[in-house]
């Protein structure tokens, strides 16, 4: 009778399975654990450390705890952290080579927090960084009035050196006139052709007469010739004429054009007020898009993989023995990884809010739906209401288009460093705030819209350090303001965007101290207008007297022109 069953396979085949029984009970979790932290490492370029991993057979599943993400700008700080995140797998699926996730639970996400040890891996090359707007160096208009002697002293007069110049050029086109005017018919010429003609008067018979009319005419014709040479050259000087008294008249406002040149320089102008939104808003604003730009950037691989063009002309020939991965087409396609829906629960100062995340795949072609999510949350700790959505569309690689909106309502504001600027600190003890955020990524263009209003706002600022009239001033419009409204508007492409900012601030510091500066600015106006026209006199007399000297000659030419023509008649 045969056997039934061969006890030595059996054996080899138990031992198999407590093995790898074993290997499951006792190293899976630390496993996966190293693993998603080495590939979640490569993948973001700093750190990214996990508390614990449970893996699950039946049902086949995932549940991480304590995953922290470290921001690669600060490897001190955590870009994401998240408390659970719990996940269960489509076995038929695995089986097919497809991750497919039904539904995921991310518990306790937080953003931006301290890390205990630094998150900086060894350094990668980096993309170059977006160029992005600045604002430093704020510095308030000076109260005191300028010695006018002083800066005259230091600057130099445009319209001297234009008045110099345009002397020199006259009096050069004025030399070579009297050159030319040397080579021109003159009166001693046509004194010649006066006694020529009174010696043809005089001829006497009939033979004398003949010879005396074709003598006649021959004058005539070399009077003309002579009067046609003065009439271009009185042509031609006309135009040069015409085009220097056009200069002297331009010349002449240049006096003032320096004075208003030094007013601008010099003067109280509010002007000087008009970057204090910059200074406010700029840097944190221009972080904020920096770093959201950089996270976006590093999503990338989670909505779009990178895939090959095809190449009709090239045919690679497979490796004996290993085959080749081929995609057939299903009646229901799915890409190869897919997180279909995940059910998140943000945390922020203010508390907890929810929300929820569909369609995460890199592979949005094949689904053939974008990414979108919605979050929402209501009546938190000194937050009234916050809503966030948007759509990441990839599903035409070759044309993405993401779209985020945020609507904050009623956020409460406290001891805030709107500007550390050791020469105008300021800060905000408390305000309500009520902020709107749309942004449309189209291929690499950005086009983003960021609008706030605050309310019951109380701003702090440092008066004590200076004694300068126009800074404290300034701090006590700042200290009396309760409201205003900002903007934002941020377009470009992604690696060359611009941020644009607004705010009535400055509008409020223009109107209040405008008209003090004004005043103040008055006096100074009127002594620099005085001392500007007295140094420039000189240098614009003698730009007048070299145009004075061209009149000259344009009046010698209709004399000698005049004389011909007398002649002639």
């Amino acid at each position: 009778m045969k056997k039934w069953i061969r006890w030595h396979g059996l054996r080899i085949f138990a031992a198999f399975v407590v093995v790898i029984a074993l290997f499951w009970f006792l190293f899976i979790d630390v496993f996966v654990e190293r693993m998603i932290e080495n590939q979640g490492s490569k993948l973001v370029g700093a750190r990214v450390d996990l508390d614990k991993a449970d893996v699950t057979l039946l049902p086949a599943g995932l549940t991480l705890f304590g995953l922290q993400i470290t921001n690669p700008d600060e490897p001190m700080r955590n870009g994401v952290e998240i408390d659970r995140l719990a996940l269960s797998i489509d076995p038929v699926h695995l089986l097919q080579r497809k991750i497919i996730i039904g539904e995921m639970a991310a518990d306790g996400i937080q953003f931006d927090t301290p890390r205990k040890k630094s998150g900086a891996i060894k350094k990668i090359a980096k993309k170059k960084p977006a160029r992005e707007k600045k604002y430093t160096g704020f510095k308030l208009p000076n109260i005191q009035i300028p010695d006018v002697n002083e800066v005259l002293s230091k600057e130099d007069l445009k319209s001297i050196e234009l008045a110099k110049n345009y002397e020199q050029e006259v009096n050069a086109e004025k030399e070579k006139w009297q050159q030319q005017l040397a080579e021109l018919p003159d009166q001693k010429k046509f004194n010649q052709y006066k006694d020529r003609l009174k010696k043809v008067k005089s001829s006497s018979g009939f033979a004398g007469l003949l010879g005396g009319a074709a003598e006649l005419t021959a004058i005539q014709k070399e009077i003309q010739a002579d009067l046609d040479k003065l009439k271009q050259a009185r042509n031609d000087f006309s135009n040069i004429s015409d085009t220097y008294q056009k200069r002297l008249a331009q010349l002449k406002n240049t006096p003032q054009q320096d004075i208003n040149n030094l007013l601008d320089k010099y003067s109280l102008s509010a002007t000087g007020l008009a970057n204090v939104s910059g200074l406010l808003f700029g840097s944190k604003t221009s972080n904020m898009v920096r770093q959201a730009l950089a996270w976006y950037e590093k999503a990338q691989p989670l909505l779009e993989r990178r895939k090959e063009k095809k190449k009709s002309a090239e045919v690679v020939k497979p490796v004996r023995g290993k085959g080749v991965w081929v995609r057939f087409q299903e009646q229901n396609p799915l890409p190869d990884f897919l997180i279909r829906k995940i059910h998140a629960s943000v945390k922020i100062e203010a508390g907890e809010f929810n929300g929820e995340i569909r369609n995460i795949t890199p592979d949005q072609d094949i689904l053939g739906t974008p990414l979108a999510f919605t979050f929402a949350g209501d009546s938190l700790q000194g937050l009234r209401s916050i809503r966030c959505d948007g759509v990441l569309d990839h599903v035409d690689p070759d044309r993405p288009h993401d779209t985020l909106n945020i609507q904050i309502s009623g956020y409460s504001l406290k001891k805030t460093v709107l500007s550390d600027d050791v020469h105008f600190p300021v800060t905000l003890d408390s305000g309500l705030i009520d902020l709107s955020v749309r942004t449309v990524l189209h291929r690499q263009n950005i086009d983003a819209r960021l609008n706030t209003t605050m309310k019951s706002l109380k701003l702090q600022t440092d008066s004590t350090q200076h004694s300068d009239a126009v800074y404290k001033a300034v701090t006590g419009v700042l200290s009396d303001i309760n409201s205003l409204s900002a903007s934002a508007e941020v377009t470009g492409t992604l690696d060359d965007y611009d941020v644009k900012l607004r705010s009535d601030i400055d509008h409020m510091l223009k109107q209040a101290i405008g008209k003090t500066m004004k005043n103040q600015t008055a006096a100074f106006e009127k002594e620099l207008k005085t001392a500007v026209m007295t140094k420039v006199k000189e240098p614009m007399a003698g730009a007048t007297n070299g145009f004075s000297g061209l009149e000259n000659i344009s009046n010698e030419l209709t004399d000698r022109l005049q004389l011909g023509g007398n002649l002639l008649r």
